[in-house]
């Protein structure tokens, strides 16, 4: 595979991501009086980014599609890998070699990695139910991690009709409890807030996350309307 170019691959999906995620922040912020579509657009904001990164581990196995079959111990092969993307890889290869990965997890279930890669996978390709169940099994396999419970609370809300209130709302505050200025969560757990109209606990979260956030950030203004939006709707 070719590490410079994922480097950059990287770098260039991190930009894009600001730029995908700030429209809908300011959409969210725009209207004057919440409805029951706007708090669910929170959960698509982080889900949006979320997806983005996910392609860098998708890009990393069609780069080399021997690498889906080697997430676990196996023995190495005498053929050198693949070092560039192939090309014409579809929809359909892709399926495959997601099924092929679950296929192996179901008789050598004990790789957190591979757990990790299956549920991206399963986000990425929009079937958030089996990415729910991937990332329980990867749960079960490590300690508590803030960034796993992040991603997994996201895709938990996908699942569920795009809310945050309930079970992903609960495992937010998980989140919290192992990292309490992790950005990520402030936003969702404010978000939730909103959605319950719980708008005290939404100003209080958000601001929260305001005080992480740098005064020259582009999506501080945003943030700041929405503490604004929440102030007002609670009186």
């Amino acid at each position: 595979m070719n590490i410079p170019f994922v480097i950059l691959f990287v770098g260039l999906l991190t930009v894009a991501s600001v730029f995908v995620v700030t429209p809908l922040w300011r959409t969210t912020a725009s209207s004057s009086t919440p409805t029951p579509a706007q708090p669910k657009r929170w959960a698509g904001i982080y889900l949006i980014t979320g997806l983005v990164f996910g392609s860098v581990g998708l890009y990393a196995v069609l780069g080399n599609p021997d690498a889906i079959d080697h997430t676990v111990a196996q023995p190495i092969s005498s053929e050198p890998p693949s070092q560039a993307p192939q090309a014409g890889v579809g929809q359909a290869q892709i399926e495959a070699m997601v099924a092929r990965l679950a296929e192996r997890l179901q008789t050598q279930p004990n790789d957190p990695q591979g757990w990790r890669m299956l549920a991206k996978s399963y986000e990425t390709l929009g079937r958030f139910d089996q990415a729910v169940l991937a990332y329980q099994k990867l749960l079960t396999l490590q300690a508590p991690d803030a960034d796993v419970l992040t991603d997994y609370a996201v895709t938990l809300g996908m699942s569920k009709g795009q809310t945050l209130t309930g079970e992903p709302e609960a495992v937010i505050n998980q989140v919290l409890k192992l990292a309490p200025k992790h950005i990520q969560a402030l936003a969702l757990s404010g978000s939730a807030a909103f959605e319950r109209r719980d708008f005290k606990r939404a100003v209080t979260q958000w601001q929260k996350l305001l005080a992480l956030i740098p005064p020259d950030a582009d999506m501080r203004a945003s943030i700041e309307r929405n503490v604004e939006k929440a102030k007002s709707l609670g009186g």
